[in-house]
């Protein structure tokens, strides 16, 4: 179930992206005396072109993409125009192309690096989209770190590759003590799952996260839990249903509708899980439910919630 990638990011990313203008004369300007008159040797325009093309050090290069993150995850998460997905996407690309082009010296400072340096480098290496970087990225996970192991999880879910290994994300889903982990771990879980990773560990890290206290890693867990097809979770997602915050309970609609179309033999009791909640909801999120029901049914039976359930009592 593909999700969008604007719903989630930790609190340190974003800054904003510093486009340096080389300063100008106006064509045809005359000297002033002082150009005419001053002795002092000329540079020569060799050096002056040798400087320039000097790499910024590793740490005024990493501020950089501080901010240039921190401006890319304000455009995901608030952006709602198509200028400001083109500029996400622009400076999605300009940071691709920097950091792969510099990914050794960042995985150095992941590696080895002080402390603010390895919370930038960990979320940097993501958007290299390179395998060279998943390895680092793992070990980070074991980092002292909070703000470093968050961060590594973002380069993990950025990275986006179907074989990363998933115990220590799963792990980190269950017994992490900081909710912005917690967050991030089941973010890459749900994302990973979706491209295709699996491990045995998943299933009970998802179904452990729908109960977690904070609502975003109850939402990714719900997706992931859809993800994986996992009919046993059918009857705890039917429960948040009626879940407090409307996303949480919007993902369990659509992870039990999923197993529901995609597992022949779950069809049916996906089907009274969500017309049973049709029956309990009230407000915006009844309409949203009952779309779900006829994408599960392929037709509409109706307003009226016992219809839905008279149809999906008939079912196996």
């Amino acid at each position: 179930m593909p999700t969008p990638r604007r719903r989630i990011v930790h609190r340190c990313l974003a800054l904003a992206l510093v486009l340096a203008a080389p300063a100008c004369t106006t064509a045809g300007a005359s000297k002033t005396k002082s150009d005419e008159t001053d002795g002092a040797p000329k540079k020569p325009i060799a050096d002056i072109v040798e400087g320039s093309n000097q790499p910024e050090p590793i740490g005024q290069f990493l501020a950089t993409l501080d901010g240039a993150m921190r401006r890319w995850n304000e455009l995901q998460l608030t952006g709602t125009t198509r200028e400001d997905r083109d500029k996400a996407r622009k400076l999605e690309l300009w940071l691709a192309a920097e950091t792969h082009g510099r990914r050794t010296e960042i995985i150095e400072q992941l590696e080895a690096g002080p402390r603010q340096n390895r919370v930038v480098a960990a979320m940097a290496l993501g958007f290299t989209r390179d395998v060279q970087v998943q390895s680092p990225l793992l070990a980070a996970l074991d980092d002292r770190d909070a703000e470093v192991v968050a961060n590594a999880l973002l380069g993990l879910w950025l990275l986006e590759r179907s074989d990363t290994p998933l115990d220590k994300i799963c792990a980190l889903v269950a017994l992490e003590r900081e909710a912005s982990v917690r967050t991030n771990a089941s973010l890459c879980l749900m994302t990973l799952t979706n491209k295709g990773a699996r491990s045995p560990c998943a299933v009970e890290a998802a179904r452990r996260g729908l109960f977690d206290d904070e609502p975003s890693v109850r939402n990714h867990s719900a997706l992931t839990l859809g993800n994986l097809l996992d009919g046993e979770s059918l009857l705890p997602l039917a429960e948040h249903l009626s879940d407090p915050v409307p996303i949480v309970a919007l993902a369990c609609a659509k992870a039990i509708t999923h197993i529901g179309r995609t597992v022949p033999t779950e069809k049916g009791r996906a089907a009274r899980a969500l017309a049973k909640g049709l029956d309990e909801v009230k407000g915006p999120f009844k309409d949203e439910l009952r779309m779900h029901l006829i994408e599960l049914a392929g037709g509409d039976h109706g307003a009226d919630s016992q219809d839905w359930m008279e149809w999906a009592m008939r079912l196996p």
